[in-house]
């Protein structure tokens, strides 16, 4: 053990006895503090602080010289890995020869070989013992000191917060990789096989994944290091204890804290020599494959890193920048209203390029510009990787003022002058014509040529990251529709063209139930009151409107077809194109819920092909109008053809020139064709009662929801706007024999 001498010549002897010196001498009175301070500044009770202290920490450092370092709680000590496996299985021969009794029989270049591979495992088992000083030597002391009320200041998770993951992912590095190979070669006296460890390097990534945070902190931890010591003489103090003992090797904390950082770029260099003494293609081929491995992953670190770094940079060019004012209000509302928007962000991401590149400062500089007729105003430039910024610097303060819009390099055009030190700025807006124009004036010739030359390259750079990044967009969209194509194709589907009645087919593909098409028969009652609530349409106003309850809507094959079949033929009414090619949802099985009630099915006899022979409006009194009830306007009406006698049986009617008024073309006939069910004629007419009975029945079995039933069945006169309606233009047609006026 190192030998360490009384207490008062240790290394804060100097320390403590210059404010002894002091505190003797009486200079505490010479300097005056702030009233009401606990302890006036140069009070002696100050000074005697200090001294306890340091004097408290040359006592404690003894005591860890003599005795040891104490144990800390279990839960440091399992955090820090203070203590943590043996140190039995750490250790190693002085040379690969004493394992290999056969070496004098090897080749020159095997043994070369084998020299690279065993610098590889010493220097291994080395750095693991360096990284153990930071843990075992300086953390644990410093969190021994803290314990007691001295280096509080100081943070241990600063300054070696990262390493206990080092430490573990080495040593599982070591009994899983390395270890085995040494271990192997102890057993069976054969030469250090390289192969043997491909396994363990094509995992170097997922392995050793704490160095991308250590890496990304070295530089501030370091700082933070020489910070303490320079700002407290007592962490000083402990520093070159720690440095003097005998477990430390006269290793400096500074070293100390870079070793992670060397190590890890170290492998590749370690690999490369034996890869260059490895004759074997199969040894070559492994080596190739690791060294590939633990390069890609030092890739992935100086990307971090580098990013990091272009992170604070931008931090700290934004925090140069001063207030946004572009405009000059014209009162106090307008400023008012313009301070929301007077705000400039240049940490917030570049438009267009991919989230890991960072804006970064290209270059800056002041410059005299010219805008118009006006005079030259002194600015300083800031040109980043897609934005020039205009500014004026503040007479207070280092920042500066934002006094132009910025100017975005991918709408910029820069034009060199006749004058050598000026060149032109013009920015353009989105219809490529120009926004705005500046004339900047360099210092000289050379900062001219230069701004031109950083200005060009930054543009051609943001073109091509922009251009990349829509590419990888196009990929990205492109894999995940071909990943969607083999999902549908594993399931056993085929994608469908995004149509309304693709959509539909899938949807009713998926839920049988939904296949079923509910015609809803909305009988509505057309009266003089409730005419304007009505919208108009040119269907049968005793049949009303279709109601399918159908997730195809109006997008069936049926209804694009309407409008060329009312074309053809302008009598075809829209309820009678509707009702065809229509089934009816079977009914519910439970009796007592409420069911809805839907249109009959109308029988066979009036489903028969007719037409609807135009005459002489009904006589109805105006009194007549007014009594109507509601009720049933198809059960009505045929009732009151049948009270009157309308019902002939004549299957075809003519008009006055002797042809039917329903009569069509063959061209027409076979292209609605499609539209008319085949019917089955009836072997005898149905008599109007039978035809009401039947429909009665019909009635009886279904409901529409929401409409009410006949408070009677008493037959309904037309009112006067149905009478309107049926010596409008349009004829009805109902596919019936009857035919009533």
């Amino acid at each position: 053990m190192q030998a360490f001498g009384p207490p008062d010549e240790g290394p804060l002897q100097g320390f403590v006895d210059s404010h002894v010196e002091t505190y003797g001498g009486q200079h505490w009175a010479s300097t005056q503090s702030p009233a009401g301070s606990l302890y006036p500044r140069g009070s002696p009770m100050l000074l005697h602080q200090e001294v306890t202290k340091a004097r408290e920490l040359e006592m404690r450092l003894h005591t860890f010289s003599m005795f040891g370092i104490p144990r800390l709680p279990p839960e440091d000590r399992q955090h820090w890995e203070i203590g943590k496996g043996s140190d039995s299985g750490l250790t190693i021969e002085k040379s690969w020869k004493e394992l290999v009794p056969g070496h004098k029989e090897m080749s020159r270049e095997l043994c070369h070989q084998q020299e690279a591979l065993w610098e590889l495992l010493t220097t291994e088992l080395i750095y693991m013992r360096k990284l153990k000083i930071m843990t075992d030597l300086l953390a644990a002391g410093l969190l021994n000191l803290q314990r007691v009320g001295l280096l509080t200041e100081v943070s241990a998770e600063t300054l070696f917060g990262n390493v206990p993951s080092l430490i573990r992912s080495h040593r599982s590095f070591w009994e899983e990789v390395l270890g085995p190979t040494l271990r192997e070669t102890r057993a069976s006296g054969q030469p250090l096989d390289p192969v043997s460890l491909q396994d363990g390097f094509l995992a170097f990534r997922q392995r050793f994944q704490p160095y991308v945070q250590y890496c990304l902190r070295v530089k501030q931890t370091m700082a933070y290091a020489r910070e303490q010591q320079d700002s407290s003489p007592l962490f000083r103090a402990f520093v070159q204890w720690c440095e003097k003992h005998k477990r430390s090797g006269r290793q400096m904390l500074g070293d100390l804290l870079i070793k992670p950082h060397q190590r890890i770029t170290k492998y590749p260099l370690l690999l490369q020599a034996v890869l260059k003494r490895s004759p074997e293609a199969r040894a070559r081929q492994a080596l190739n494959a690791m060294i590939a491995a633990v390069e890609s992953f030092l890739q992935h670190i100086n990307k971090q890193v580098r990013h990091s770094e272009e992170q604070e940079s931008l931090v700290a060019a934004a925090q140069r920048m001063g207030p946004y004012e572009v405009l000059e209000p014209s009162s106090e509302e307008i400023e008012k209203n313009l301070r929301p928007f007077s705000s400039l962000d240049l940490t917030s991401p570049m438009l267009g390029v991919a989230p890991e590149h960072i804006r970064q400062l290209l270059l800056e500089g002041p410059v005299r510009v010219k805008e118009g007729r006006e005079g030259k105003l002194d600015v300083y430039l800031f040109l980043f990787s897609d934005v020039l910024l205009v500014t004026k610097p503040q007479r207070k303060g280092d920042k500066a003022k934002v006094i132009r819009p910025p100017f975005m390099l991918e709408k910029l055009v820069c034009r060199p002058l006749r004058d050598p030190h000026s060149f032109l700025v013009i920015h353009l807006s989105e219809f490529q014509c120009v926004s705005s124009a500046l004339v900047v004036h360099c210092p000289s010739a050379t900062d001219c040529a230069q701004w031109l030359e950083k200005t060009q390259q930054a543009q051609v750079t943001l073109q091509k990251l922009k251009a990349e990044e829509y590419v990888q967009q196009k990929r990205e969209l492109l894999a995940l529709y071909r990943d969607r194509d083999q999902d549908q194709e594993c399931q056993g589907t085929r994608p469908s063209t995004p149509s309304p009645e693709g959509s539909q087919k899938n949807t009713e593909e998926r839920n049988p139930e939904l296949s079923t098409i509910i015609p809803h028969l909305v009988v509505t009652e057309d009266t003089d009151e409730d005419a304007p609530s009505v919208p108009e349409d040119t269907s049968d106003s005793g049949y009303g409107t279709l109601i399918p309850v159908s997730p195809r809507g109006s997008h069936s094959p049926l209804r694009r077809l309407r409008p060329w079949a009312l074309r053809r033929n302008y009598r075809l009414a829209f309820s009678t194109l509707d009702l065809q090619d229509v089934t009816l949802r079977p009914q519910p099985s439970d009796p007592q819920a409420p069911q809805r009630r839907s249109a009959p099915e109308l029988p066979e006899a009036i489903r028969r092909r007719s037409s609807l022979l135009r005459g002489e409006a009904p006589t109805w009194s105006e009194e007549e109008d007014g009594n109507s009830v509601g009720g049933n306007v198809v059960v009505e009406t045929l009732h009151r053809a049948q009270l009157r006698g309308q019902l002939p049986h004549s299957p075809t009617h003519t008009d006055s020139a002797g042809e039917s008024s329903w009569a069509s073309s063959e061209d027409e006939e076979e292209g609605l064709l499609f539209l008319r069910p085949h019917r089955t004629p009836s072997p005898r007419p149905l008599r109007a009662e039978d035809m009401l009975r039947e429909i009665r029945e019909e009635l009886a079995s279904q409901r529409i929801e929401g409409i009410p039933e006949p408070r009677d069945n008493r037959p309904r006169k037309l009112t006067r706007i149905q009478l309107q309606r049926m010596r409008g233009p349009h004829t009805v047609q109902l596919d019936t024999p009857l035919s009533t006026s």
